[in-house]
């Protein structure tokens, strides 16, 4: 919108579309309007895939929306009088799964995702990189920024004053500010070649999950105590926590899913090729990062 474009936005929530800037053209549905036949989308030069679960009340919801709702797009997409410049995927470093500590994944690796999530968007890109049309799939690590619904339980925690980690060697991770995850968007929308594509998108820094607690309470000014939980424990938590969610329907924040990524010993990628094919530099730190997610959380009463 800054610079010009003409944007067009699915719009599943009228509330939270009440939000977007003024001129953004909304256009009424949700991801089931992409299986009917007769919808017909307003032509696009780019289209930018988002949406997605990243927590479901069952395992096949996973699959329902990170996997099957895109090829309904592709389908929907190459149904219509026009076609895309490019179709930009938001895929996810799930979707390759865990890496060993210090051997951060490259494009070149096979993906081997563990957790129906992750498995769901792998699916997804071979659907993407099949597309009649140029495609990008980029493959965000843990994404922080304000307004991050997903990322706030930390923030929550950190404010109490206690976090967990798994107990055993510390888990590794990539991170991205959602400032540069976006700049990263841009540049791939922009991309003008005619073939299709795979990037990550990480901050070249990783870290580890005590150093995630020590900077959160830097961000909060809190001082942060971090308890070690044996794997059994947090396993039983788990099954406690589905259990519940069946019965009552709620969200739930720790299902198979994520219990499975929490164990894995590293999730960690290299955004070089980006960089190199692209020019894509991240230019926040995970101090910067966590202090200006912080901030946006006590603008929104969210902290």
């Amino acid at each position: 919108m800054e610079r010009g474009d003409e944007v067009v936005a699915l719009v599943r929530s009228p509330a939270k579309a009440s939000r977007l800037p003024k001129g953004v053209q909304a256009f009424s549905g949700d991801l089931s309007t992409f299986a009917d036949p007769r919808t017909v989308l307003p032509a696009c030069d780019v289209v930018i895939h988002l949406a997605g679960v990243i927590a479901a009340e069952k395992l096949d919801d996973y699959d329902a929306t990170n996997h099957r709702a895109v090829q309904d797009l592709v389908a929907c997409l190459g149904r219509q009088s026009w076609a895309p410049k490019r179709l930009l995927f938001a895929s996810s470093l799930a979707a390759v799964g865990p890496s060993r500590p210090g051997h951060p994944w490259v494009e070149s690796d096979p993906p081997r995702p563990i957790e129906a999530y992750g498995i769901a968007k792998a699916k997804a890109e071979i659907v993407v990189r099949q597309a009649p049309f140029p495609t990008t799939s980029f493959r965000p690590p843990i994404v922080f920024g304000p307004g991050d619904e997903a990322t706030l339980t930390f923030f929550k925690a950190a404010r109490s004053g206690v976090g967990m980690r798994i107990a055993g060697p510390p888990q590794e991770l990539s991170f991205v500010d959602v400032r540069d995850l976006t700049h990263a968007i841009v540049l791939m929308a922009e991309d003008p070649r005619r073939d299709s594509f795979v990037y990550f998108t990480s901050h070249p820094d990783a870290v580890n999950v005590p150093t995630l607690w020590r900077e959160l309470g830097r961000a909060l000014d809190k001082r942060v105590i971090v308890l070690p939980i044996p794997r059994v424990i947090l396993f039983l938590a788990m099954l406690v926590a589905t259990f519940l969610a069946k019965i009552f329907r709620f969200k739930n924040q720790l299902d198979k899913k994520q219990y499975d990524q929490m164990v894995a010993p590293a999730f960690v990628c290299s955004s070089e090729k980006l960089k190199a094919e692209l020019g894509w530099t991240p230019r926040h730190a995970f101090g910067e990062t966590l202090s200006n997610a912080a901030e946006g959380y006590r603008r929104a009463a969210w902290l």
